[in-house]
């Protein structure tokens, strides 16, 4: 529930009772890691002309990466995910909030109704399409049938739009006018233009044509010398102005009712273009959504999601044209450990062996299909674990349109038929690659990739925080239930702090450690004062060290949580993908009782050998690998995006490719080189795996060979 400004004193007088918060973020960390590994100027472009697109535009968002494909889209204000949506068309969706292309909650966020996210196309020509009849481009006229067709969803697994905000789709075309975009600017290394002991004084004036553009710079503030880089303005740059029109809108509504009222999870607006002015050579669209943000306890947070998928924009379609031979997973893989979505491993050896996985897809074709799934398993070196045989399960699964969304059903619960081998070590991980495919016509297929993870702290999140966490008043508990079936040590906790308004949730807090007292917290074992939440502008944890006190722990079930000495949310990390509510308890002084929120709090326990304070160990991190063209040309060439921690030559020449078929097994394994032949392979789907021998790092992606 959203809070306006004038109610502030009515919560707070109200927070004695004790209350149990869930928010919004104030910020994305997915998107704050990206910058920074791209570096600050990434998401800046300068548009002076955009050559228009040709029709059919399409977008499904399946991309690995977390902003708008640069080749279809202007801006990148959506986030591009697969965390906020609830059973997606297909993986990605674009998700409209109040968060900004820099990862931070937008200035001019308030209470009150404003603009946040905008997802704008490039210009698409309208004015004419290719003709077979006489193999050239003719005018477009409305009896092409074209139709622009989109799904979307409101709130997922975010917050809900309200009913005055809005998600809102306009059509555009250019009206003539310019509007300045900025001023064009050149660095210029002044041991170009100095001679050696010369210098540029305050007031002097630089001059340098040779670029290819006059000005003169006048330096104000300082003395420059030939080993300085000095930015001088050269032109100021114009755009073209488009004026909008909206088309369509939406109101917004909690992910409850909407599934109630339209019997989907995602619904389909297709819209005929017959308005003749539309078809111009210029014509764009856009998706903004109108947002307030909420007001709980004096700091605001993310809000108000919407997500979209499978834009289409084409001619030649019909009201009626959602159907294509394609099947999709309809939620992220599940970890393969029971109850855990992380362990240490030595701790799976000895029990928390999962029986089954449940699989969700999604048939878009217009008929019943048979498909068969089954998963891969290969180590952290790429080698595939010959154990895992014989889990394929075939099952019919009816078309999409056909599914009762308050009935919905998985495709399969696939019984788990691969323990891993546990080495003598806490840390390692394990490659699995979910695979579904037509009985009929193997190539219409998916695959995705999960990575079971094995460290020294127990996991029931997966990493991603959806939303917030918090409690009130002063002395509020919150604890999360653990168990172990082998002896061992807790060394400390991480934990995940999601960043809030002016750092108002940067308060003094207890760490506290409880056994278990007949399925709810009993006394205190042990405790950690005058800690503080830590922020990173990446999607990490903070790892409080125990460093006094070896806590030994037996077979048993033991509590890990926080005790809060404000009335302030601390606004603890909340994973809504994972549902382990039944673990998390919460103490608002009048006794332990479950959460009511479906989710996981972010909080893991850490065990094992001892820790050095600010510091932590990783595995497997997943990053952005790619290939392209996707699917390769006629030549079959394509050539590799590395992922940015990799991306250093020096580290290069640890890098190898694996190349492995729908059922896992090794085809072709060769060191890493800018572009890849793939002539040997086949029609059909396949994954490559990238392997950074030097880290002991694996990235995957897929590539669909359509010869």
């Amino acid at each position: 529930m959203k809070y306006f400004y004038i109610l502030i004193l009515i919560i707070v007088s109200t927070v004695i009772n004790g209350q149990e918060y869930l928010s919004g973020l104030i910020s994305n960390p997915d998107i704050k890691s990206h910058l920074q590994d791209k570096g600050s100027n990434f998401y800046k472009s300068k548009i002076i002309y955009i050559q228009p697109l040709d029709l059919p535009f399409y977008d499904d968002f399946s991309s690995d990466d977390i902003y708008p494909d640069t080749a279809l889209w202007l801006d990148n204000e959506a986030y591009i995910n697969n965390h906020f949506p609830v059973y997606p068309i297909n993986k990605g969706v674009a998700t409209m909030d109040v968060i900004d292309a820099n990862g931070n909650l937008y200035p001019e966020a308030s209470p009150f109704q404003f603009i946040a996210d905008h997802l704008t196309s490039k210009p698409i020509r309208l004015d004419s399409i290719y003709d077979d009849n006489i193999s050239g481009y003719r005018k477009m006229e409305p009896a092409d049938s074209v139709y622009f067709s989109f799904y979307y969803q409101p709130q997922g697994r975010g917050d809900i739009p309200l009913a005055h905000d809005s998600l809102v789709l306009q059509f555009g075309l250019y009206n003539g006018d310019s509007s300045y975009v900025y001023t064009d600017s050149n660095l210029i290394p002044l041991d170009e233009v100095l001679q050696p002991g010369e210098v540029i004084l305050p007031g002097d004036t630089l001059y340098y044509p040779s670029l290819g553009c006059d000005f003169e710079y006048t330096i104000i503030f300082d003395t420059l010398y030939p080993t300085d880089t000095a930015i001088v303005p050269c032109d100021s740059v114009f755009g073209a102005v488009t004026e909008w029109v909206s088309v369509w809108h939406a109101e917004g509504d909690t992910l409850d009712v909407f599934v109630d009222e339209n019997d989907v999870f995602f619904k389909r607006m297709v819209i005929p273009i017959t308005d003749t002015s539309w078809l111009s050579s210029d014509f764009q669209f856009r998706f903004i959504n109108y947002a307030s943000t909420s007001n709980i306890n004096s700091w605001m947070s993310n809000t108000d999601h919407w997500h979209i998928d499978m834009v289409s924009l084409a001619a030649n379609r019909t009201l009626d044209d959602s159907y294509s031979d394609n099947v999709y997973f309809a939620d992220n893989p599940q970890s393969f450990i029971q109850d855990y979505y992380t362990m240490p491993a030595r701790q799976y050896f000895y029990g928390f062996k999962k029986d089954s996985v449940t699989v969700f897809a999604h048939n878009l074709d217009s008929l019943e299909h048979n498909y068969t799934y089954y998963y891969a398993v290969q180590d952290e070196n790429g080698d595939t674990m010959p154990a895992f045989g014989g889990n394929e399960v075939q099952g019919n699964l009816f078309p999409l349109f056909q599914q009762n969304a308050n009935n919905f059903q998985p495709f399969v619960k696939s019984k788990v038929k691969y323990h891993f081998d546990i080495p003598p070590v806490d840390s390692t991980f394990y490659r699995i690659s979910h695979v579904i495919y037509n009985n009929d016509e193997p190539e219409a297929a998916d695959t995705t990739i999960f990575i079971q993870d094995f460290n020294n702290y127990f996991a029931y999140d997966d990493g991603s925080a959806e939303a917030g966490y918090g409690l009130s008043p002063a002395g509020s508990m919150m604890a999360l239930k653990f168990e172990t079936e082998e002896a061992d040590t807790l060394r400390g906790v991480r934990i995940y702090f999601n960043k809030t308004i002016n750092n108002n949730n940067d308060r003094l807090f207890t760490i506290g450690l409880w056994f278990d007292n007949d399925g709810v917290p009993g006394n205190k074992e042990y405790e950690l004062k005058n800690q503080r939440p830590h922020f990173y502008a990446i999607n990490q944890f903070h790892t409080y060290v125990f460093p006094d006190t070896i806590i030994k722990l037996g077979r048993q079930v033991f509590y890990i949580g926080i005790i809060q000495t404000t009335n302030d949310n601390l606004n603890v990390g909340f994973d809504r993908n994972t549902d382990s509510h039944d673990k998390l308890f919460q103490n608002t002084l009048d006794g332990w009782v479950n959460s009511e929120f479906t989710g996981s709090l972010m909080i893991r326990p850490l065990l094992g050998r001892a820790l050095v304070p600010g510091t932590f160990p990783e595995k497997s991190v997943q990053s952005v690998f790619k290939l392209y063209p996707n699917p390769p040309g006629s030549d079959g060439n394509v050539r590799i995006d590395l992922p940015a921690e990799c991306s250093d030559e020096a580290y290069r020449k640890y890098l190898s490719i694996r190349i492995y078929d729908l059922y896992g097994r090794l085809l072709r394994q060769l060191p890493y080189t800018e572009e890849i032949s793939t002539n040997f392979l086949k029609r059909g789907l396949y994954i490559f795996n990238l392997l950074d021998g030097a880290n002991s790092k694996s990235y995957s992606t897929k590539l669909y060979i359509a010869r």
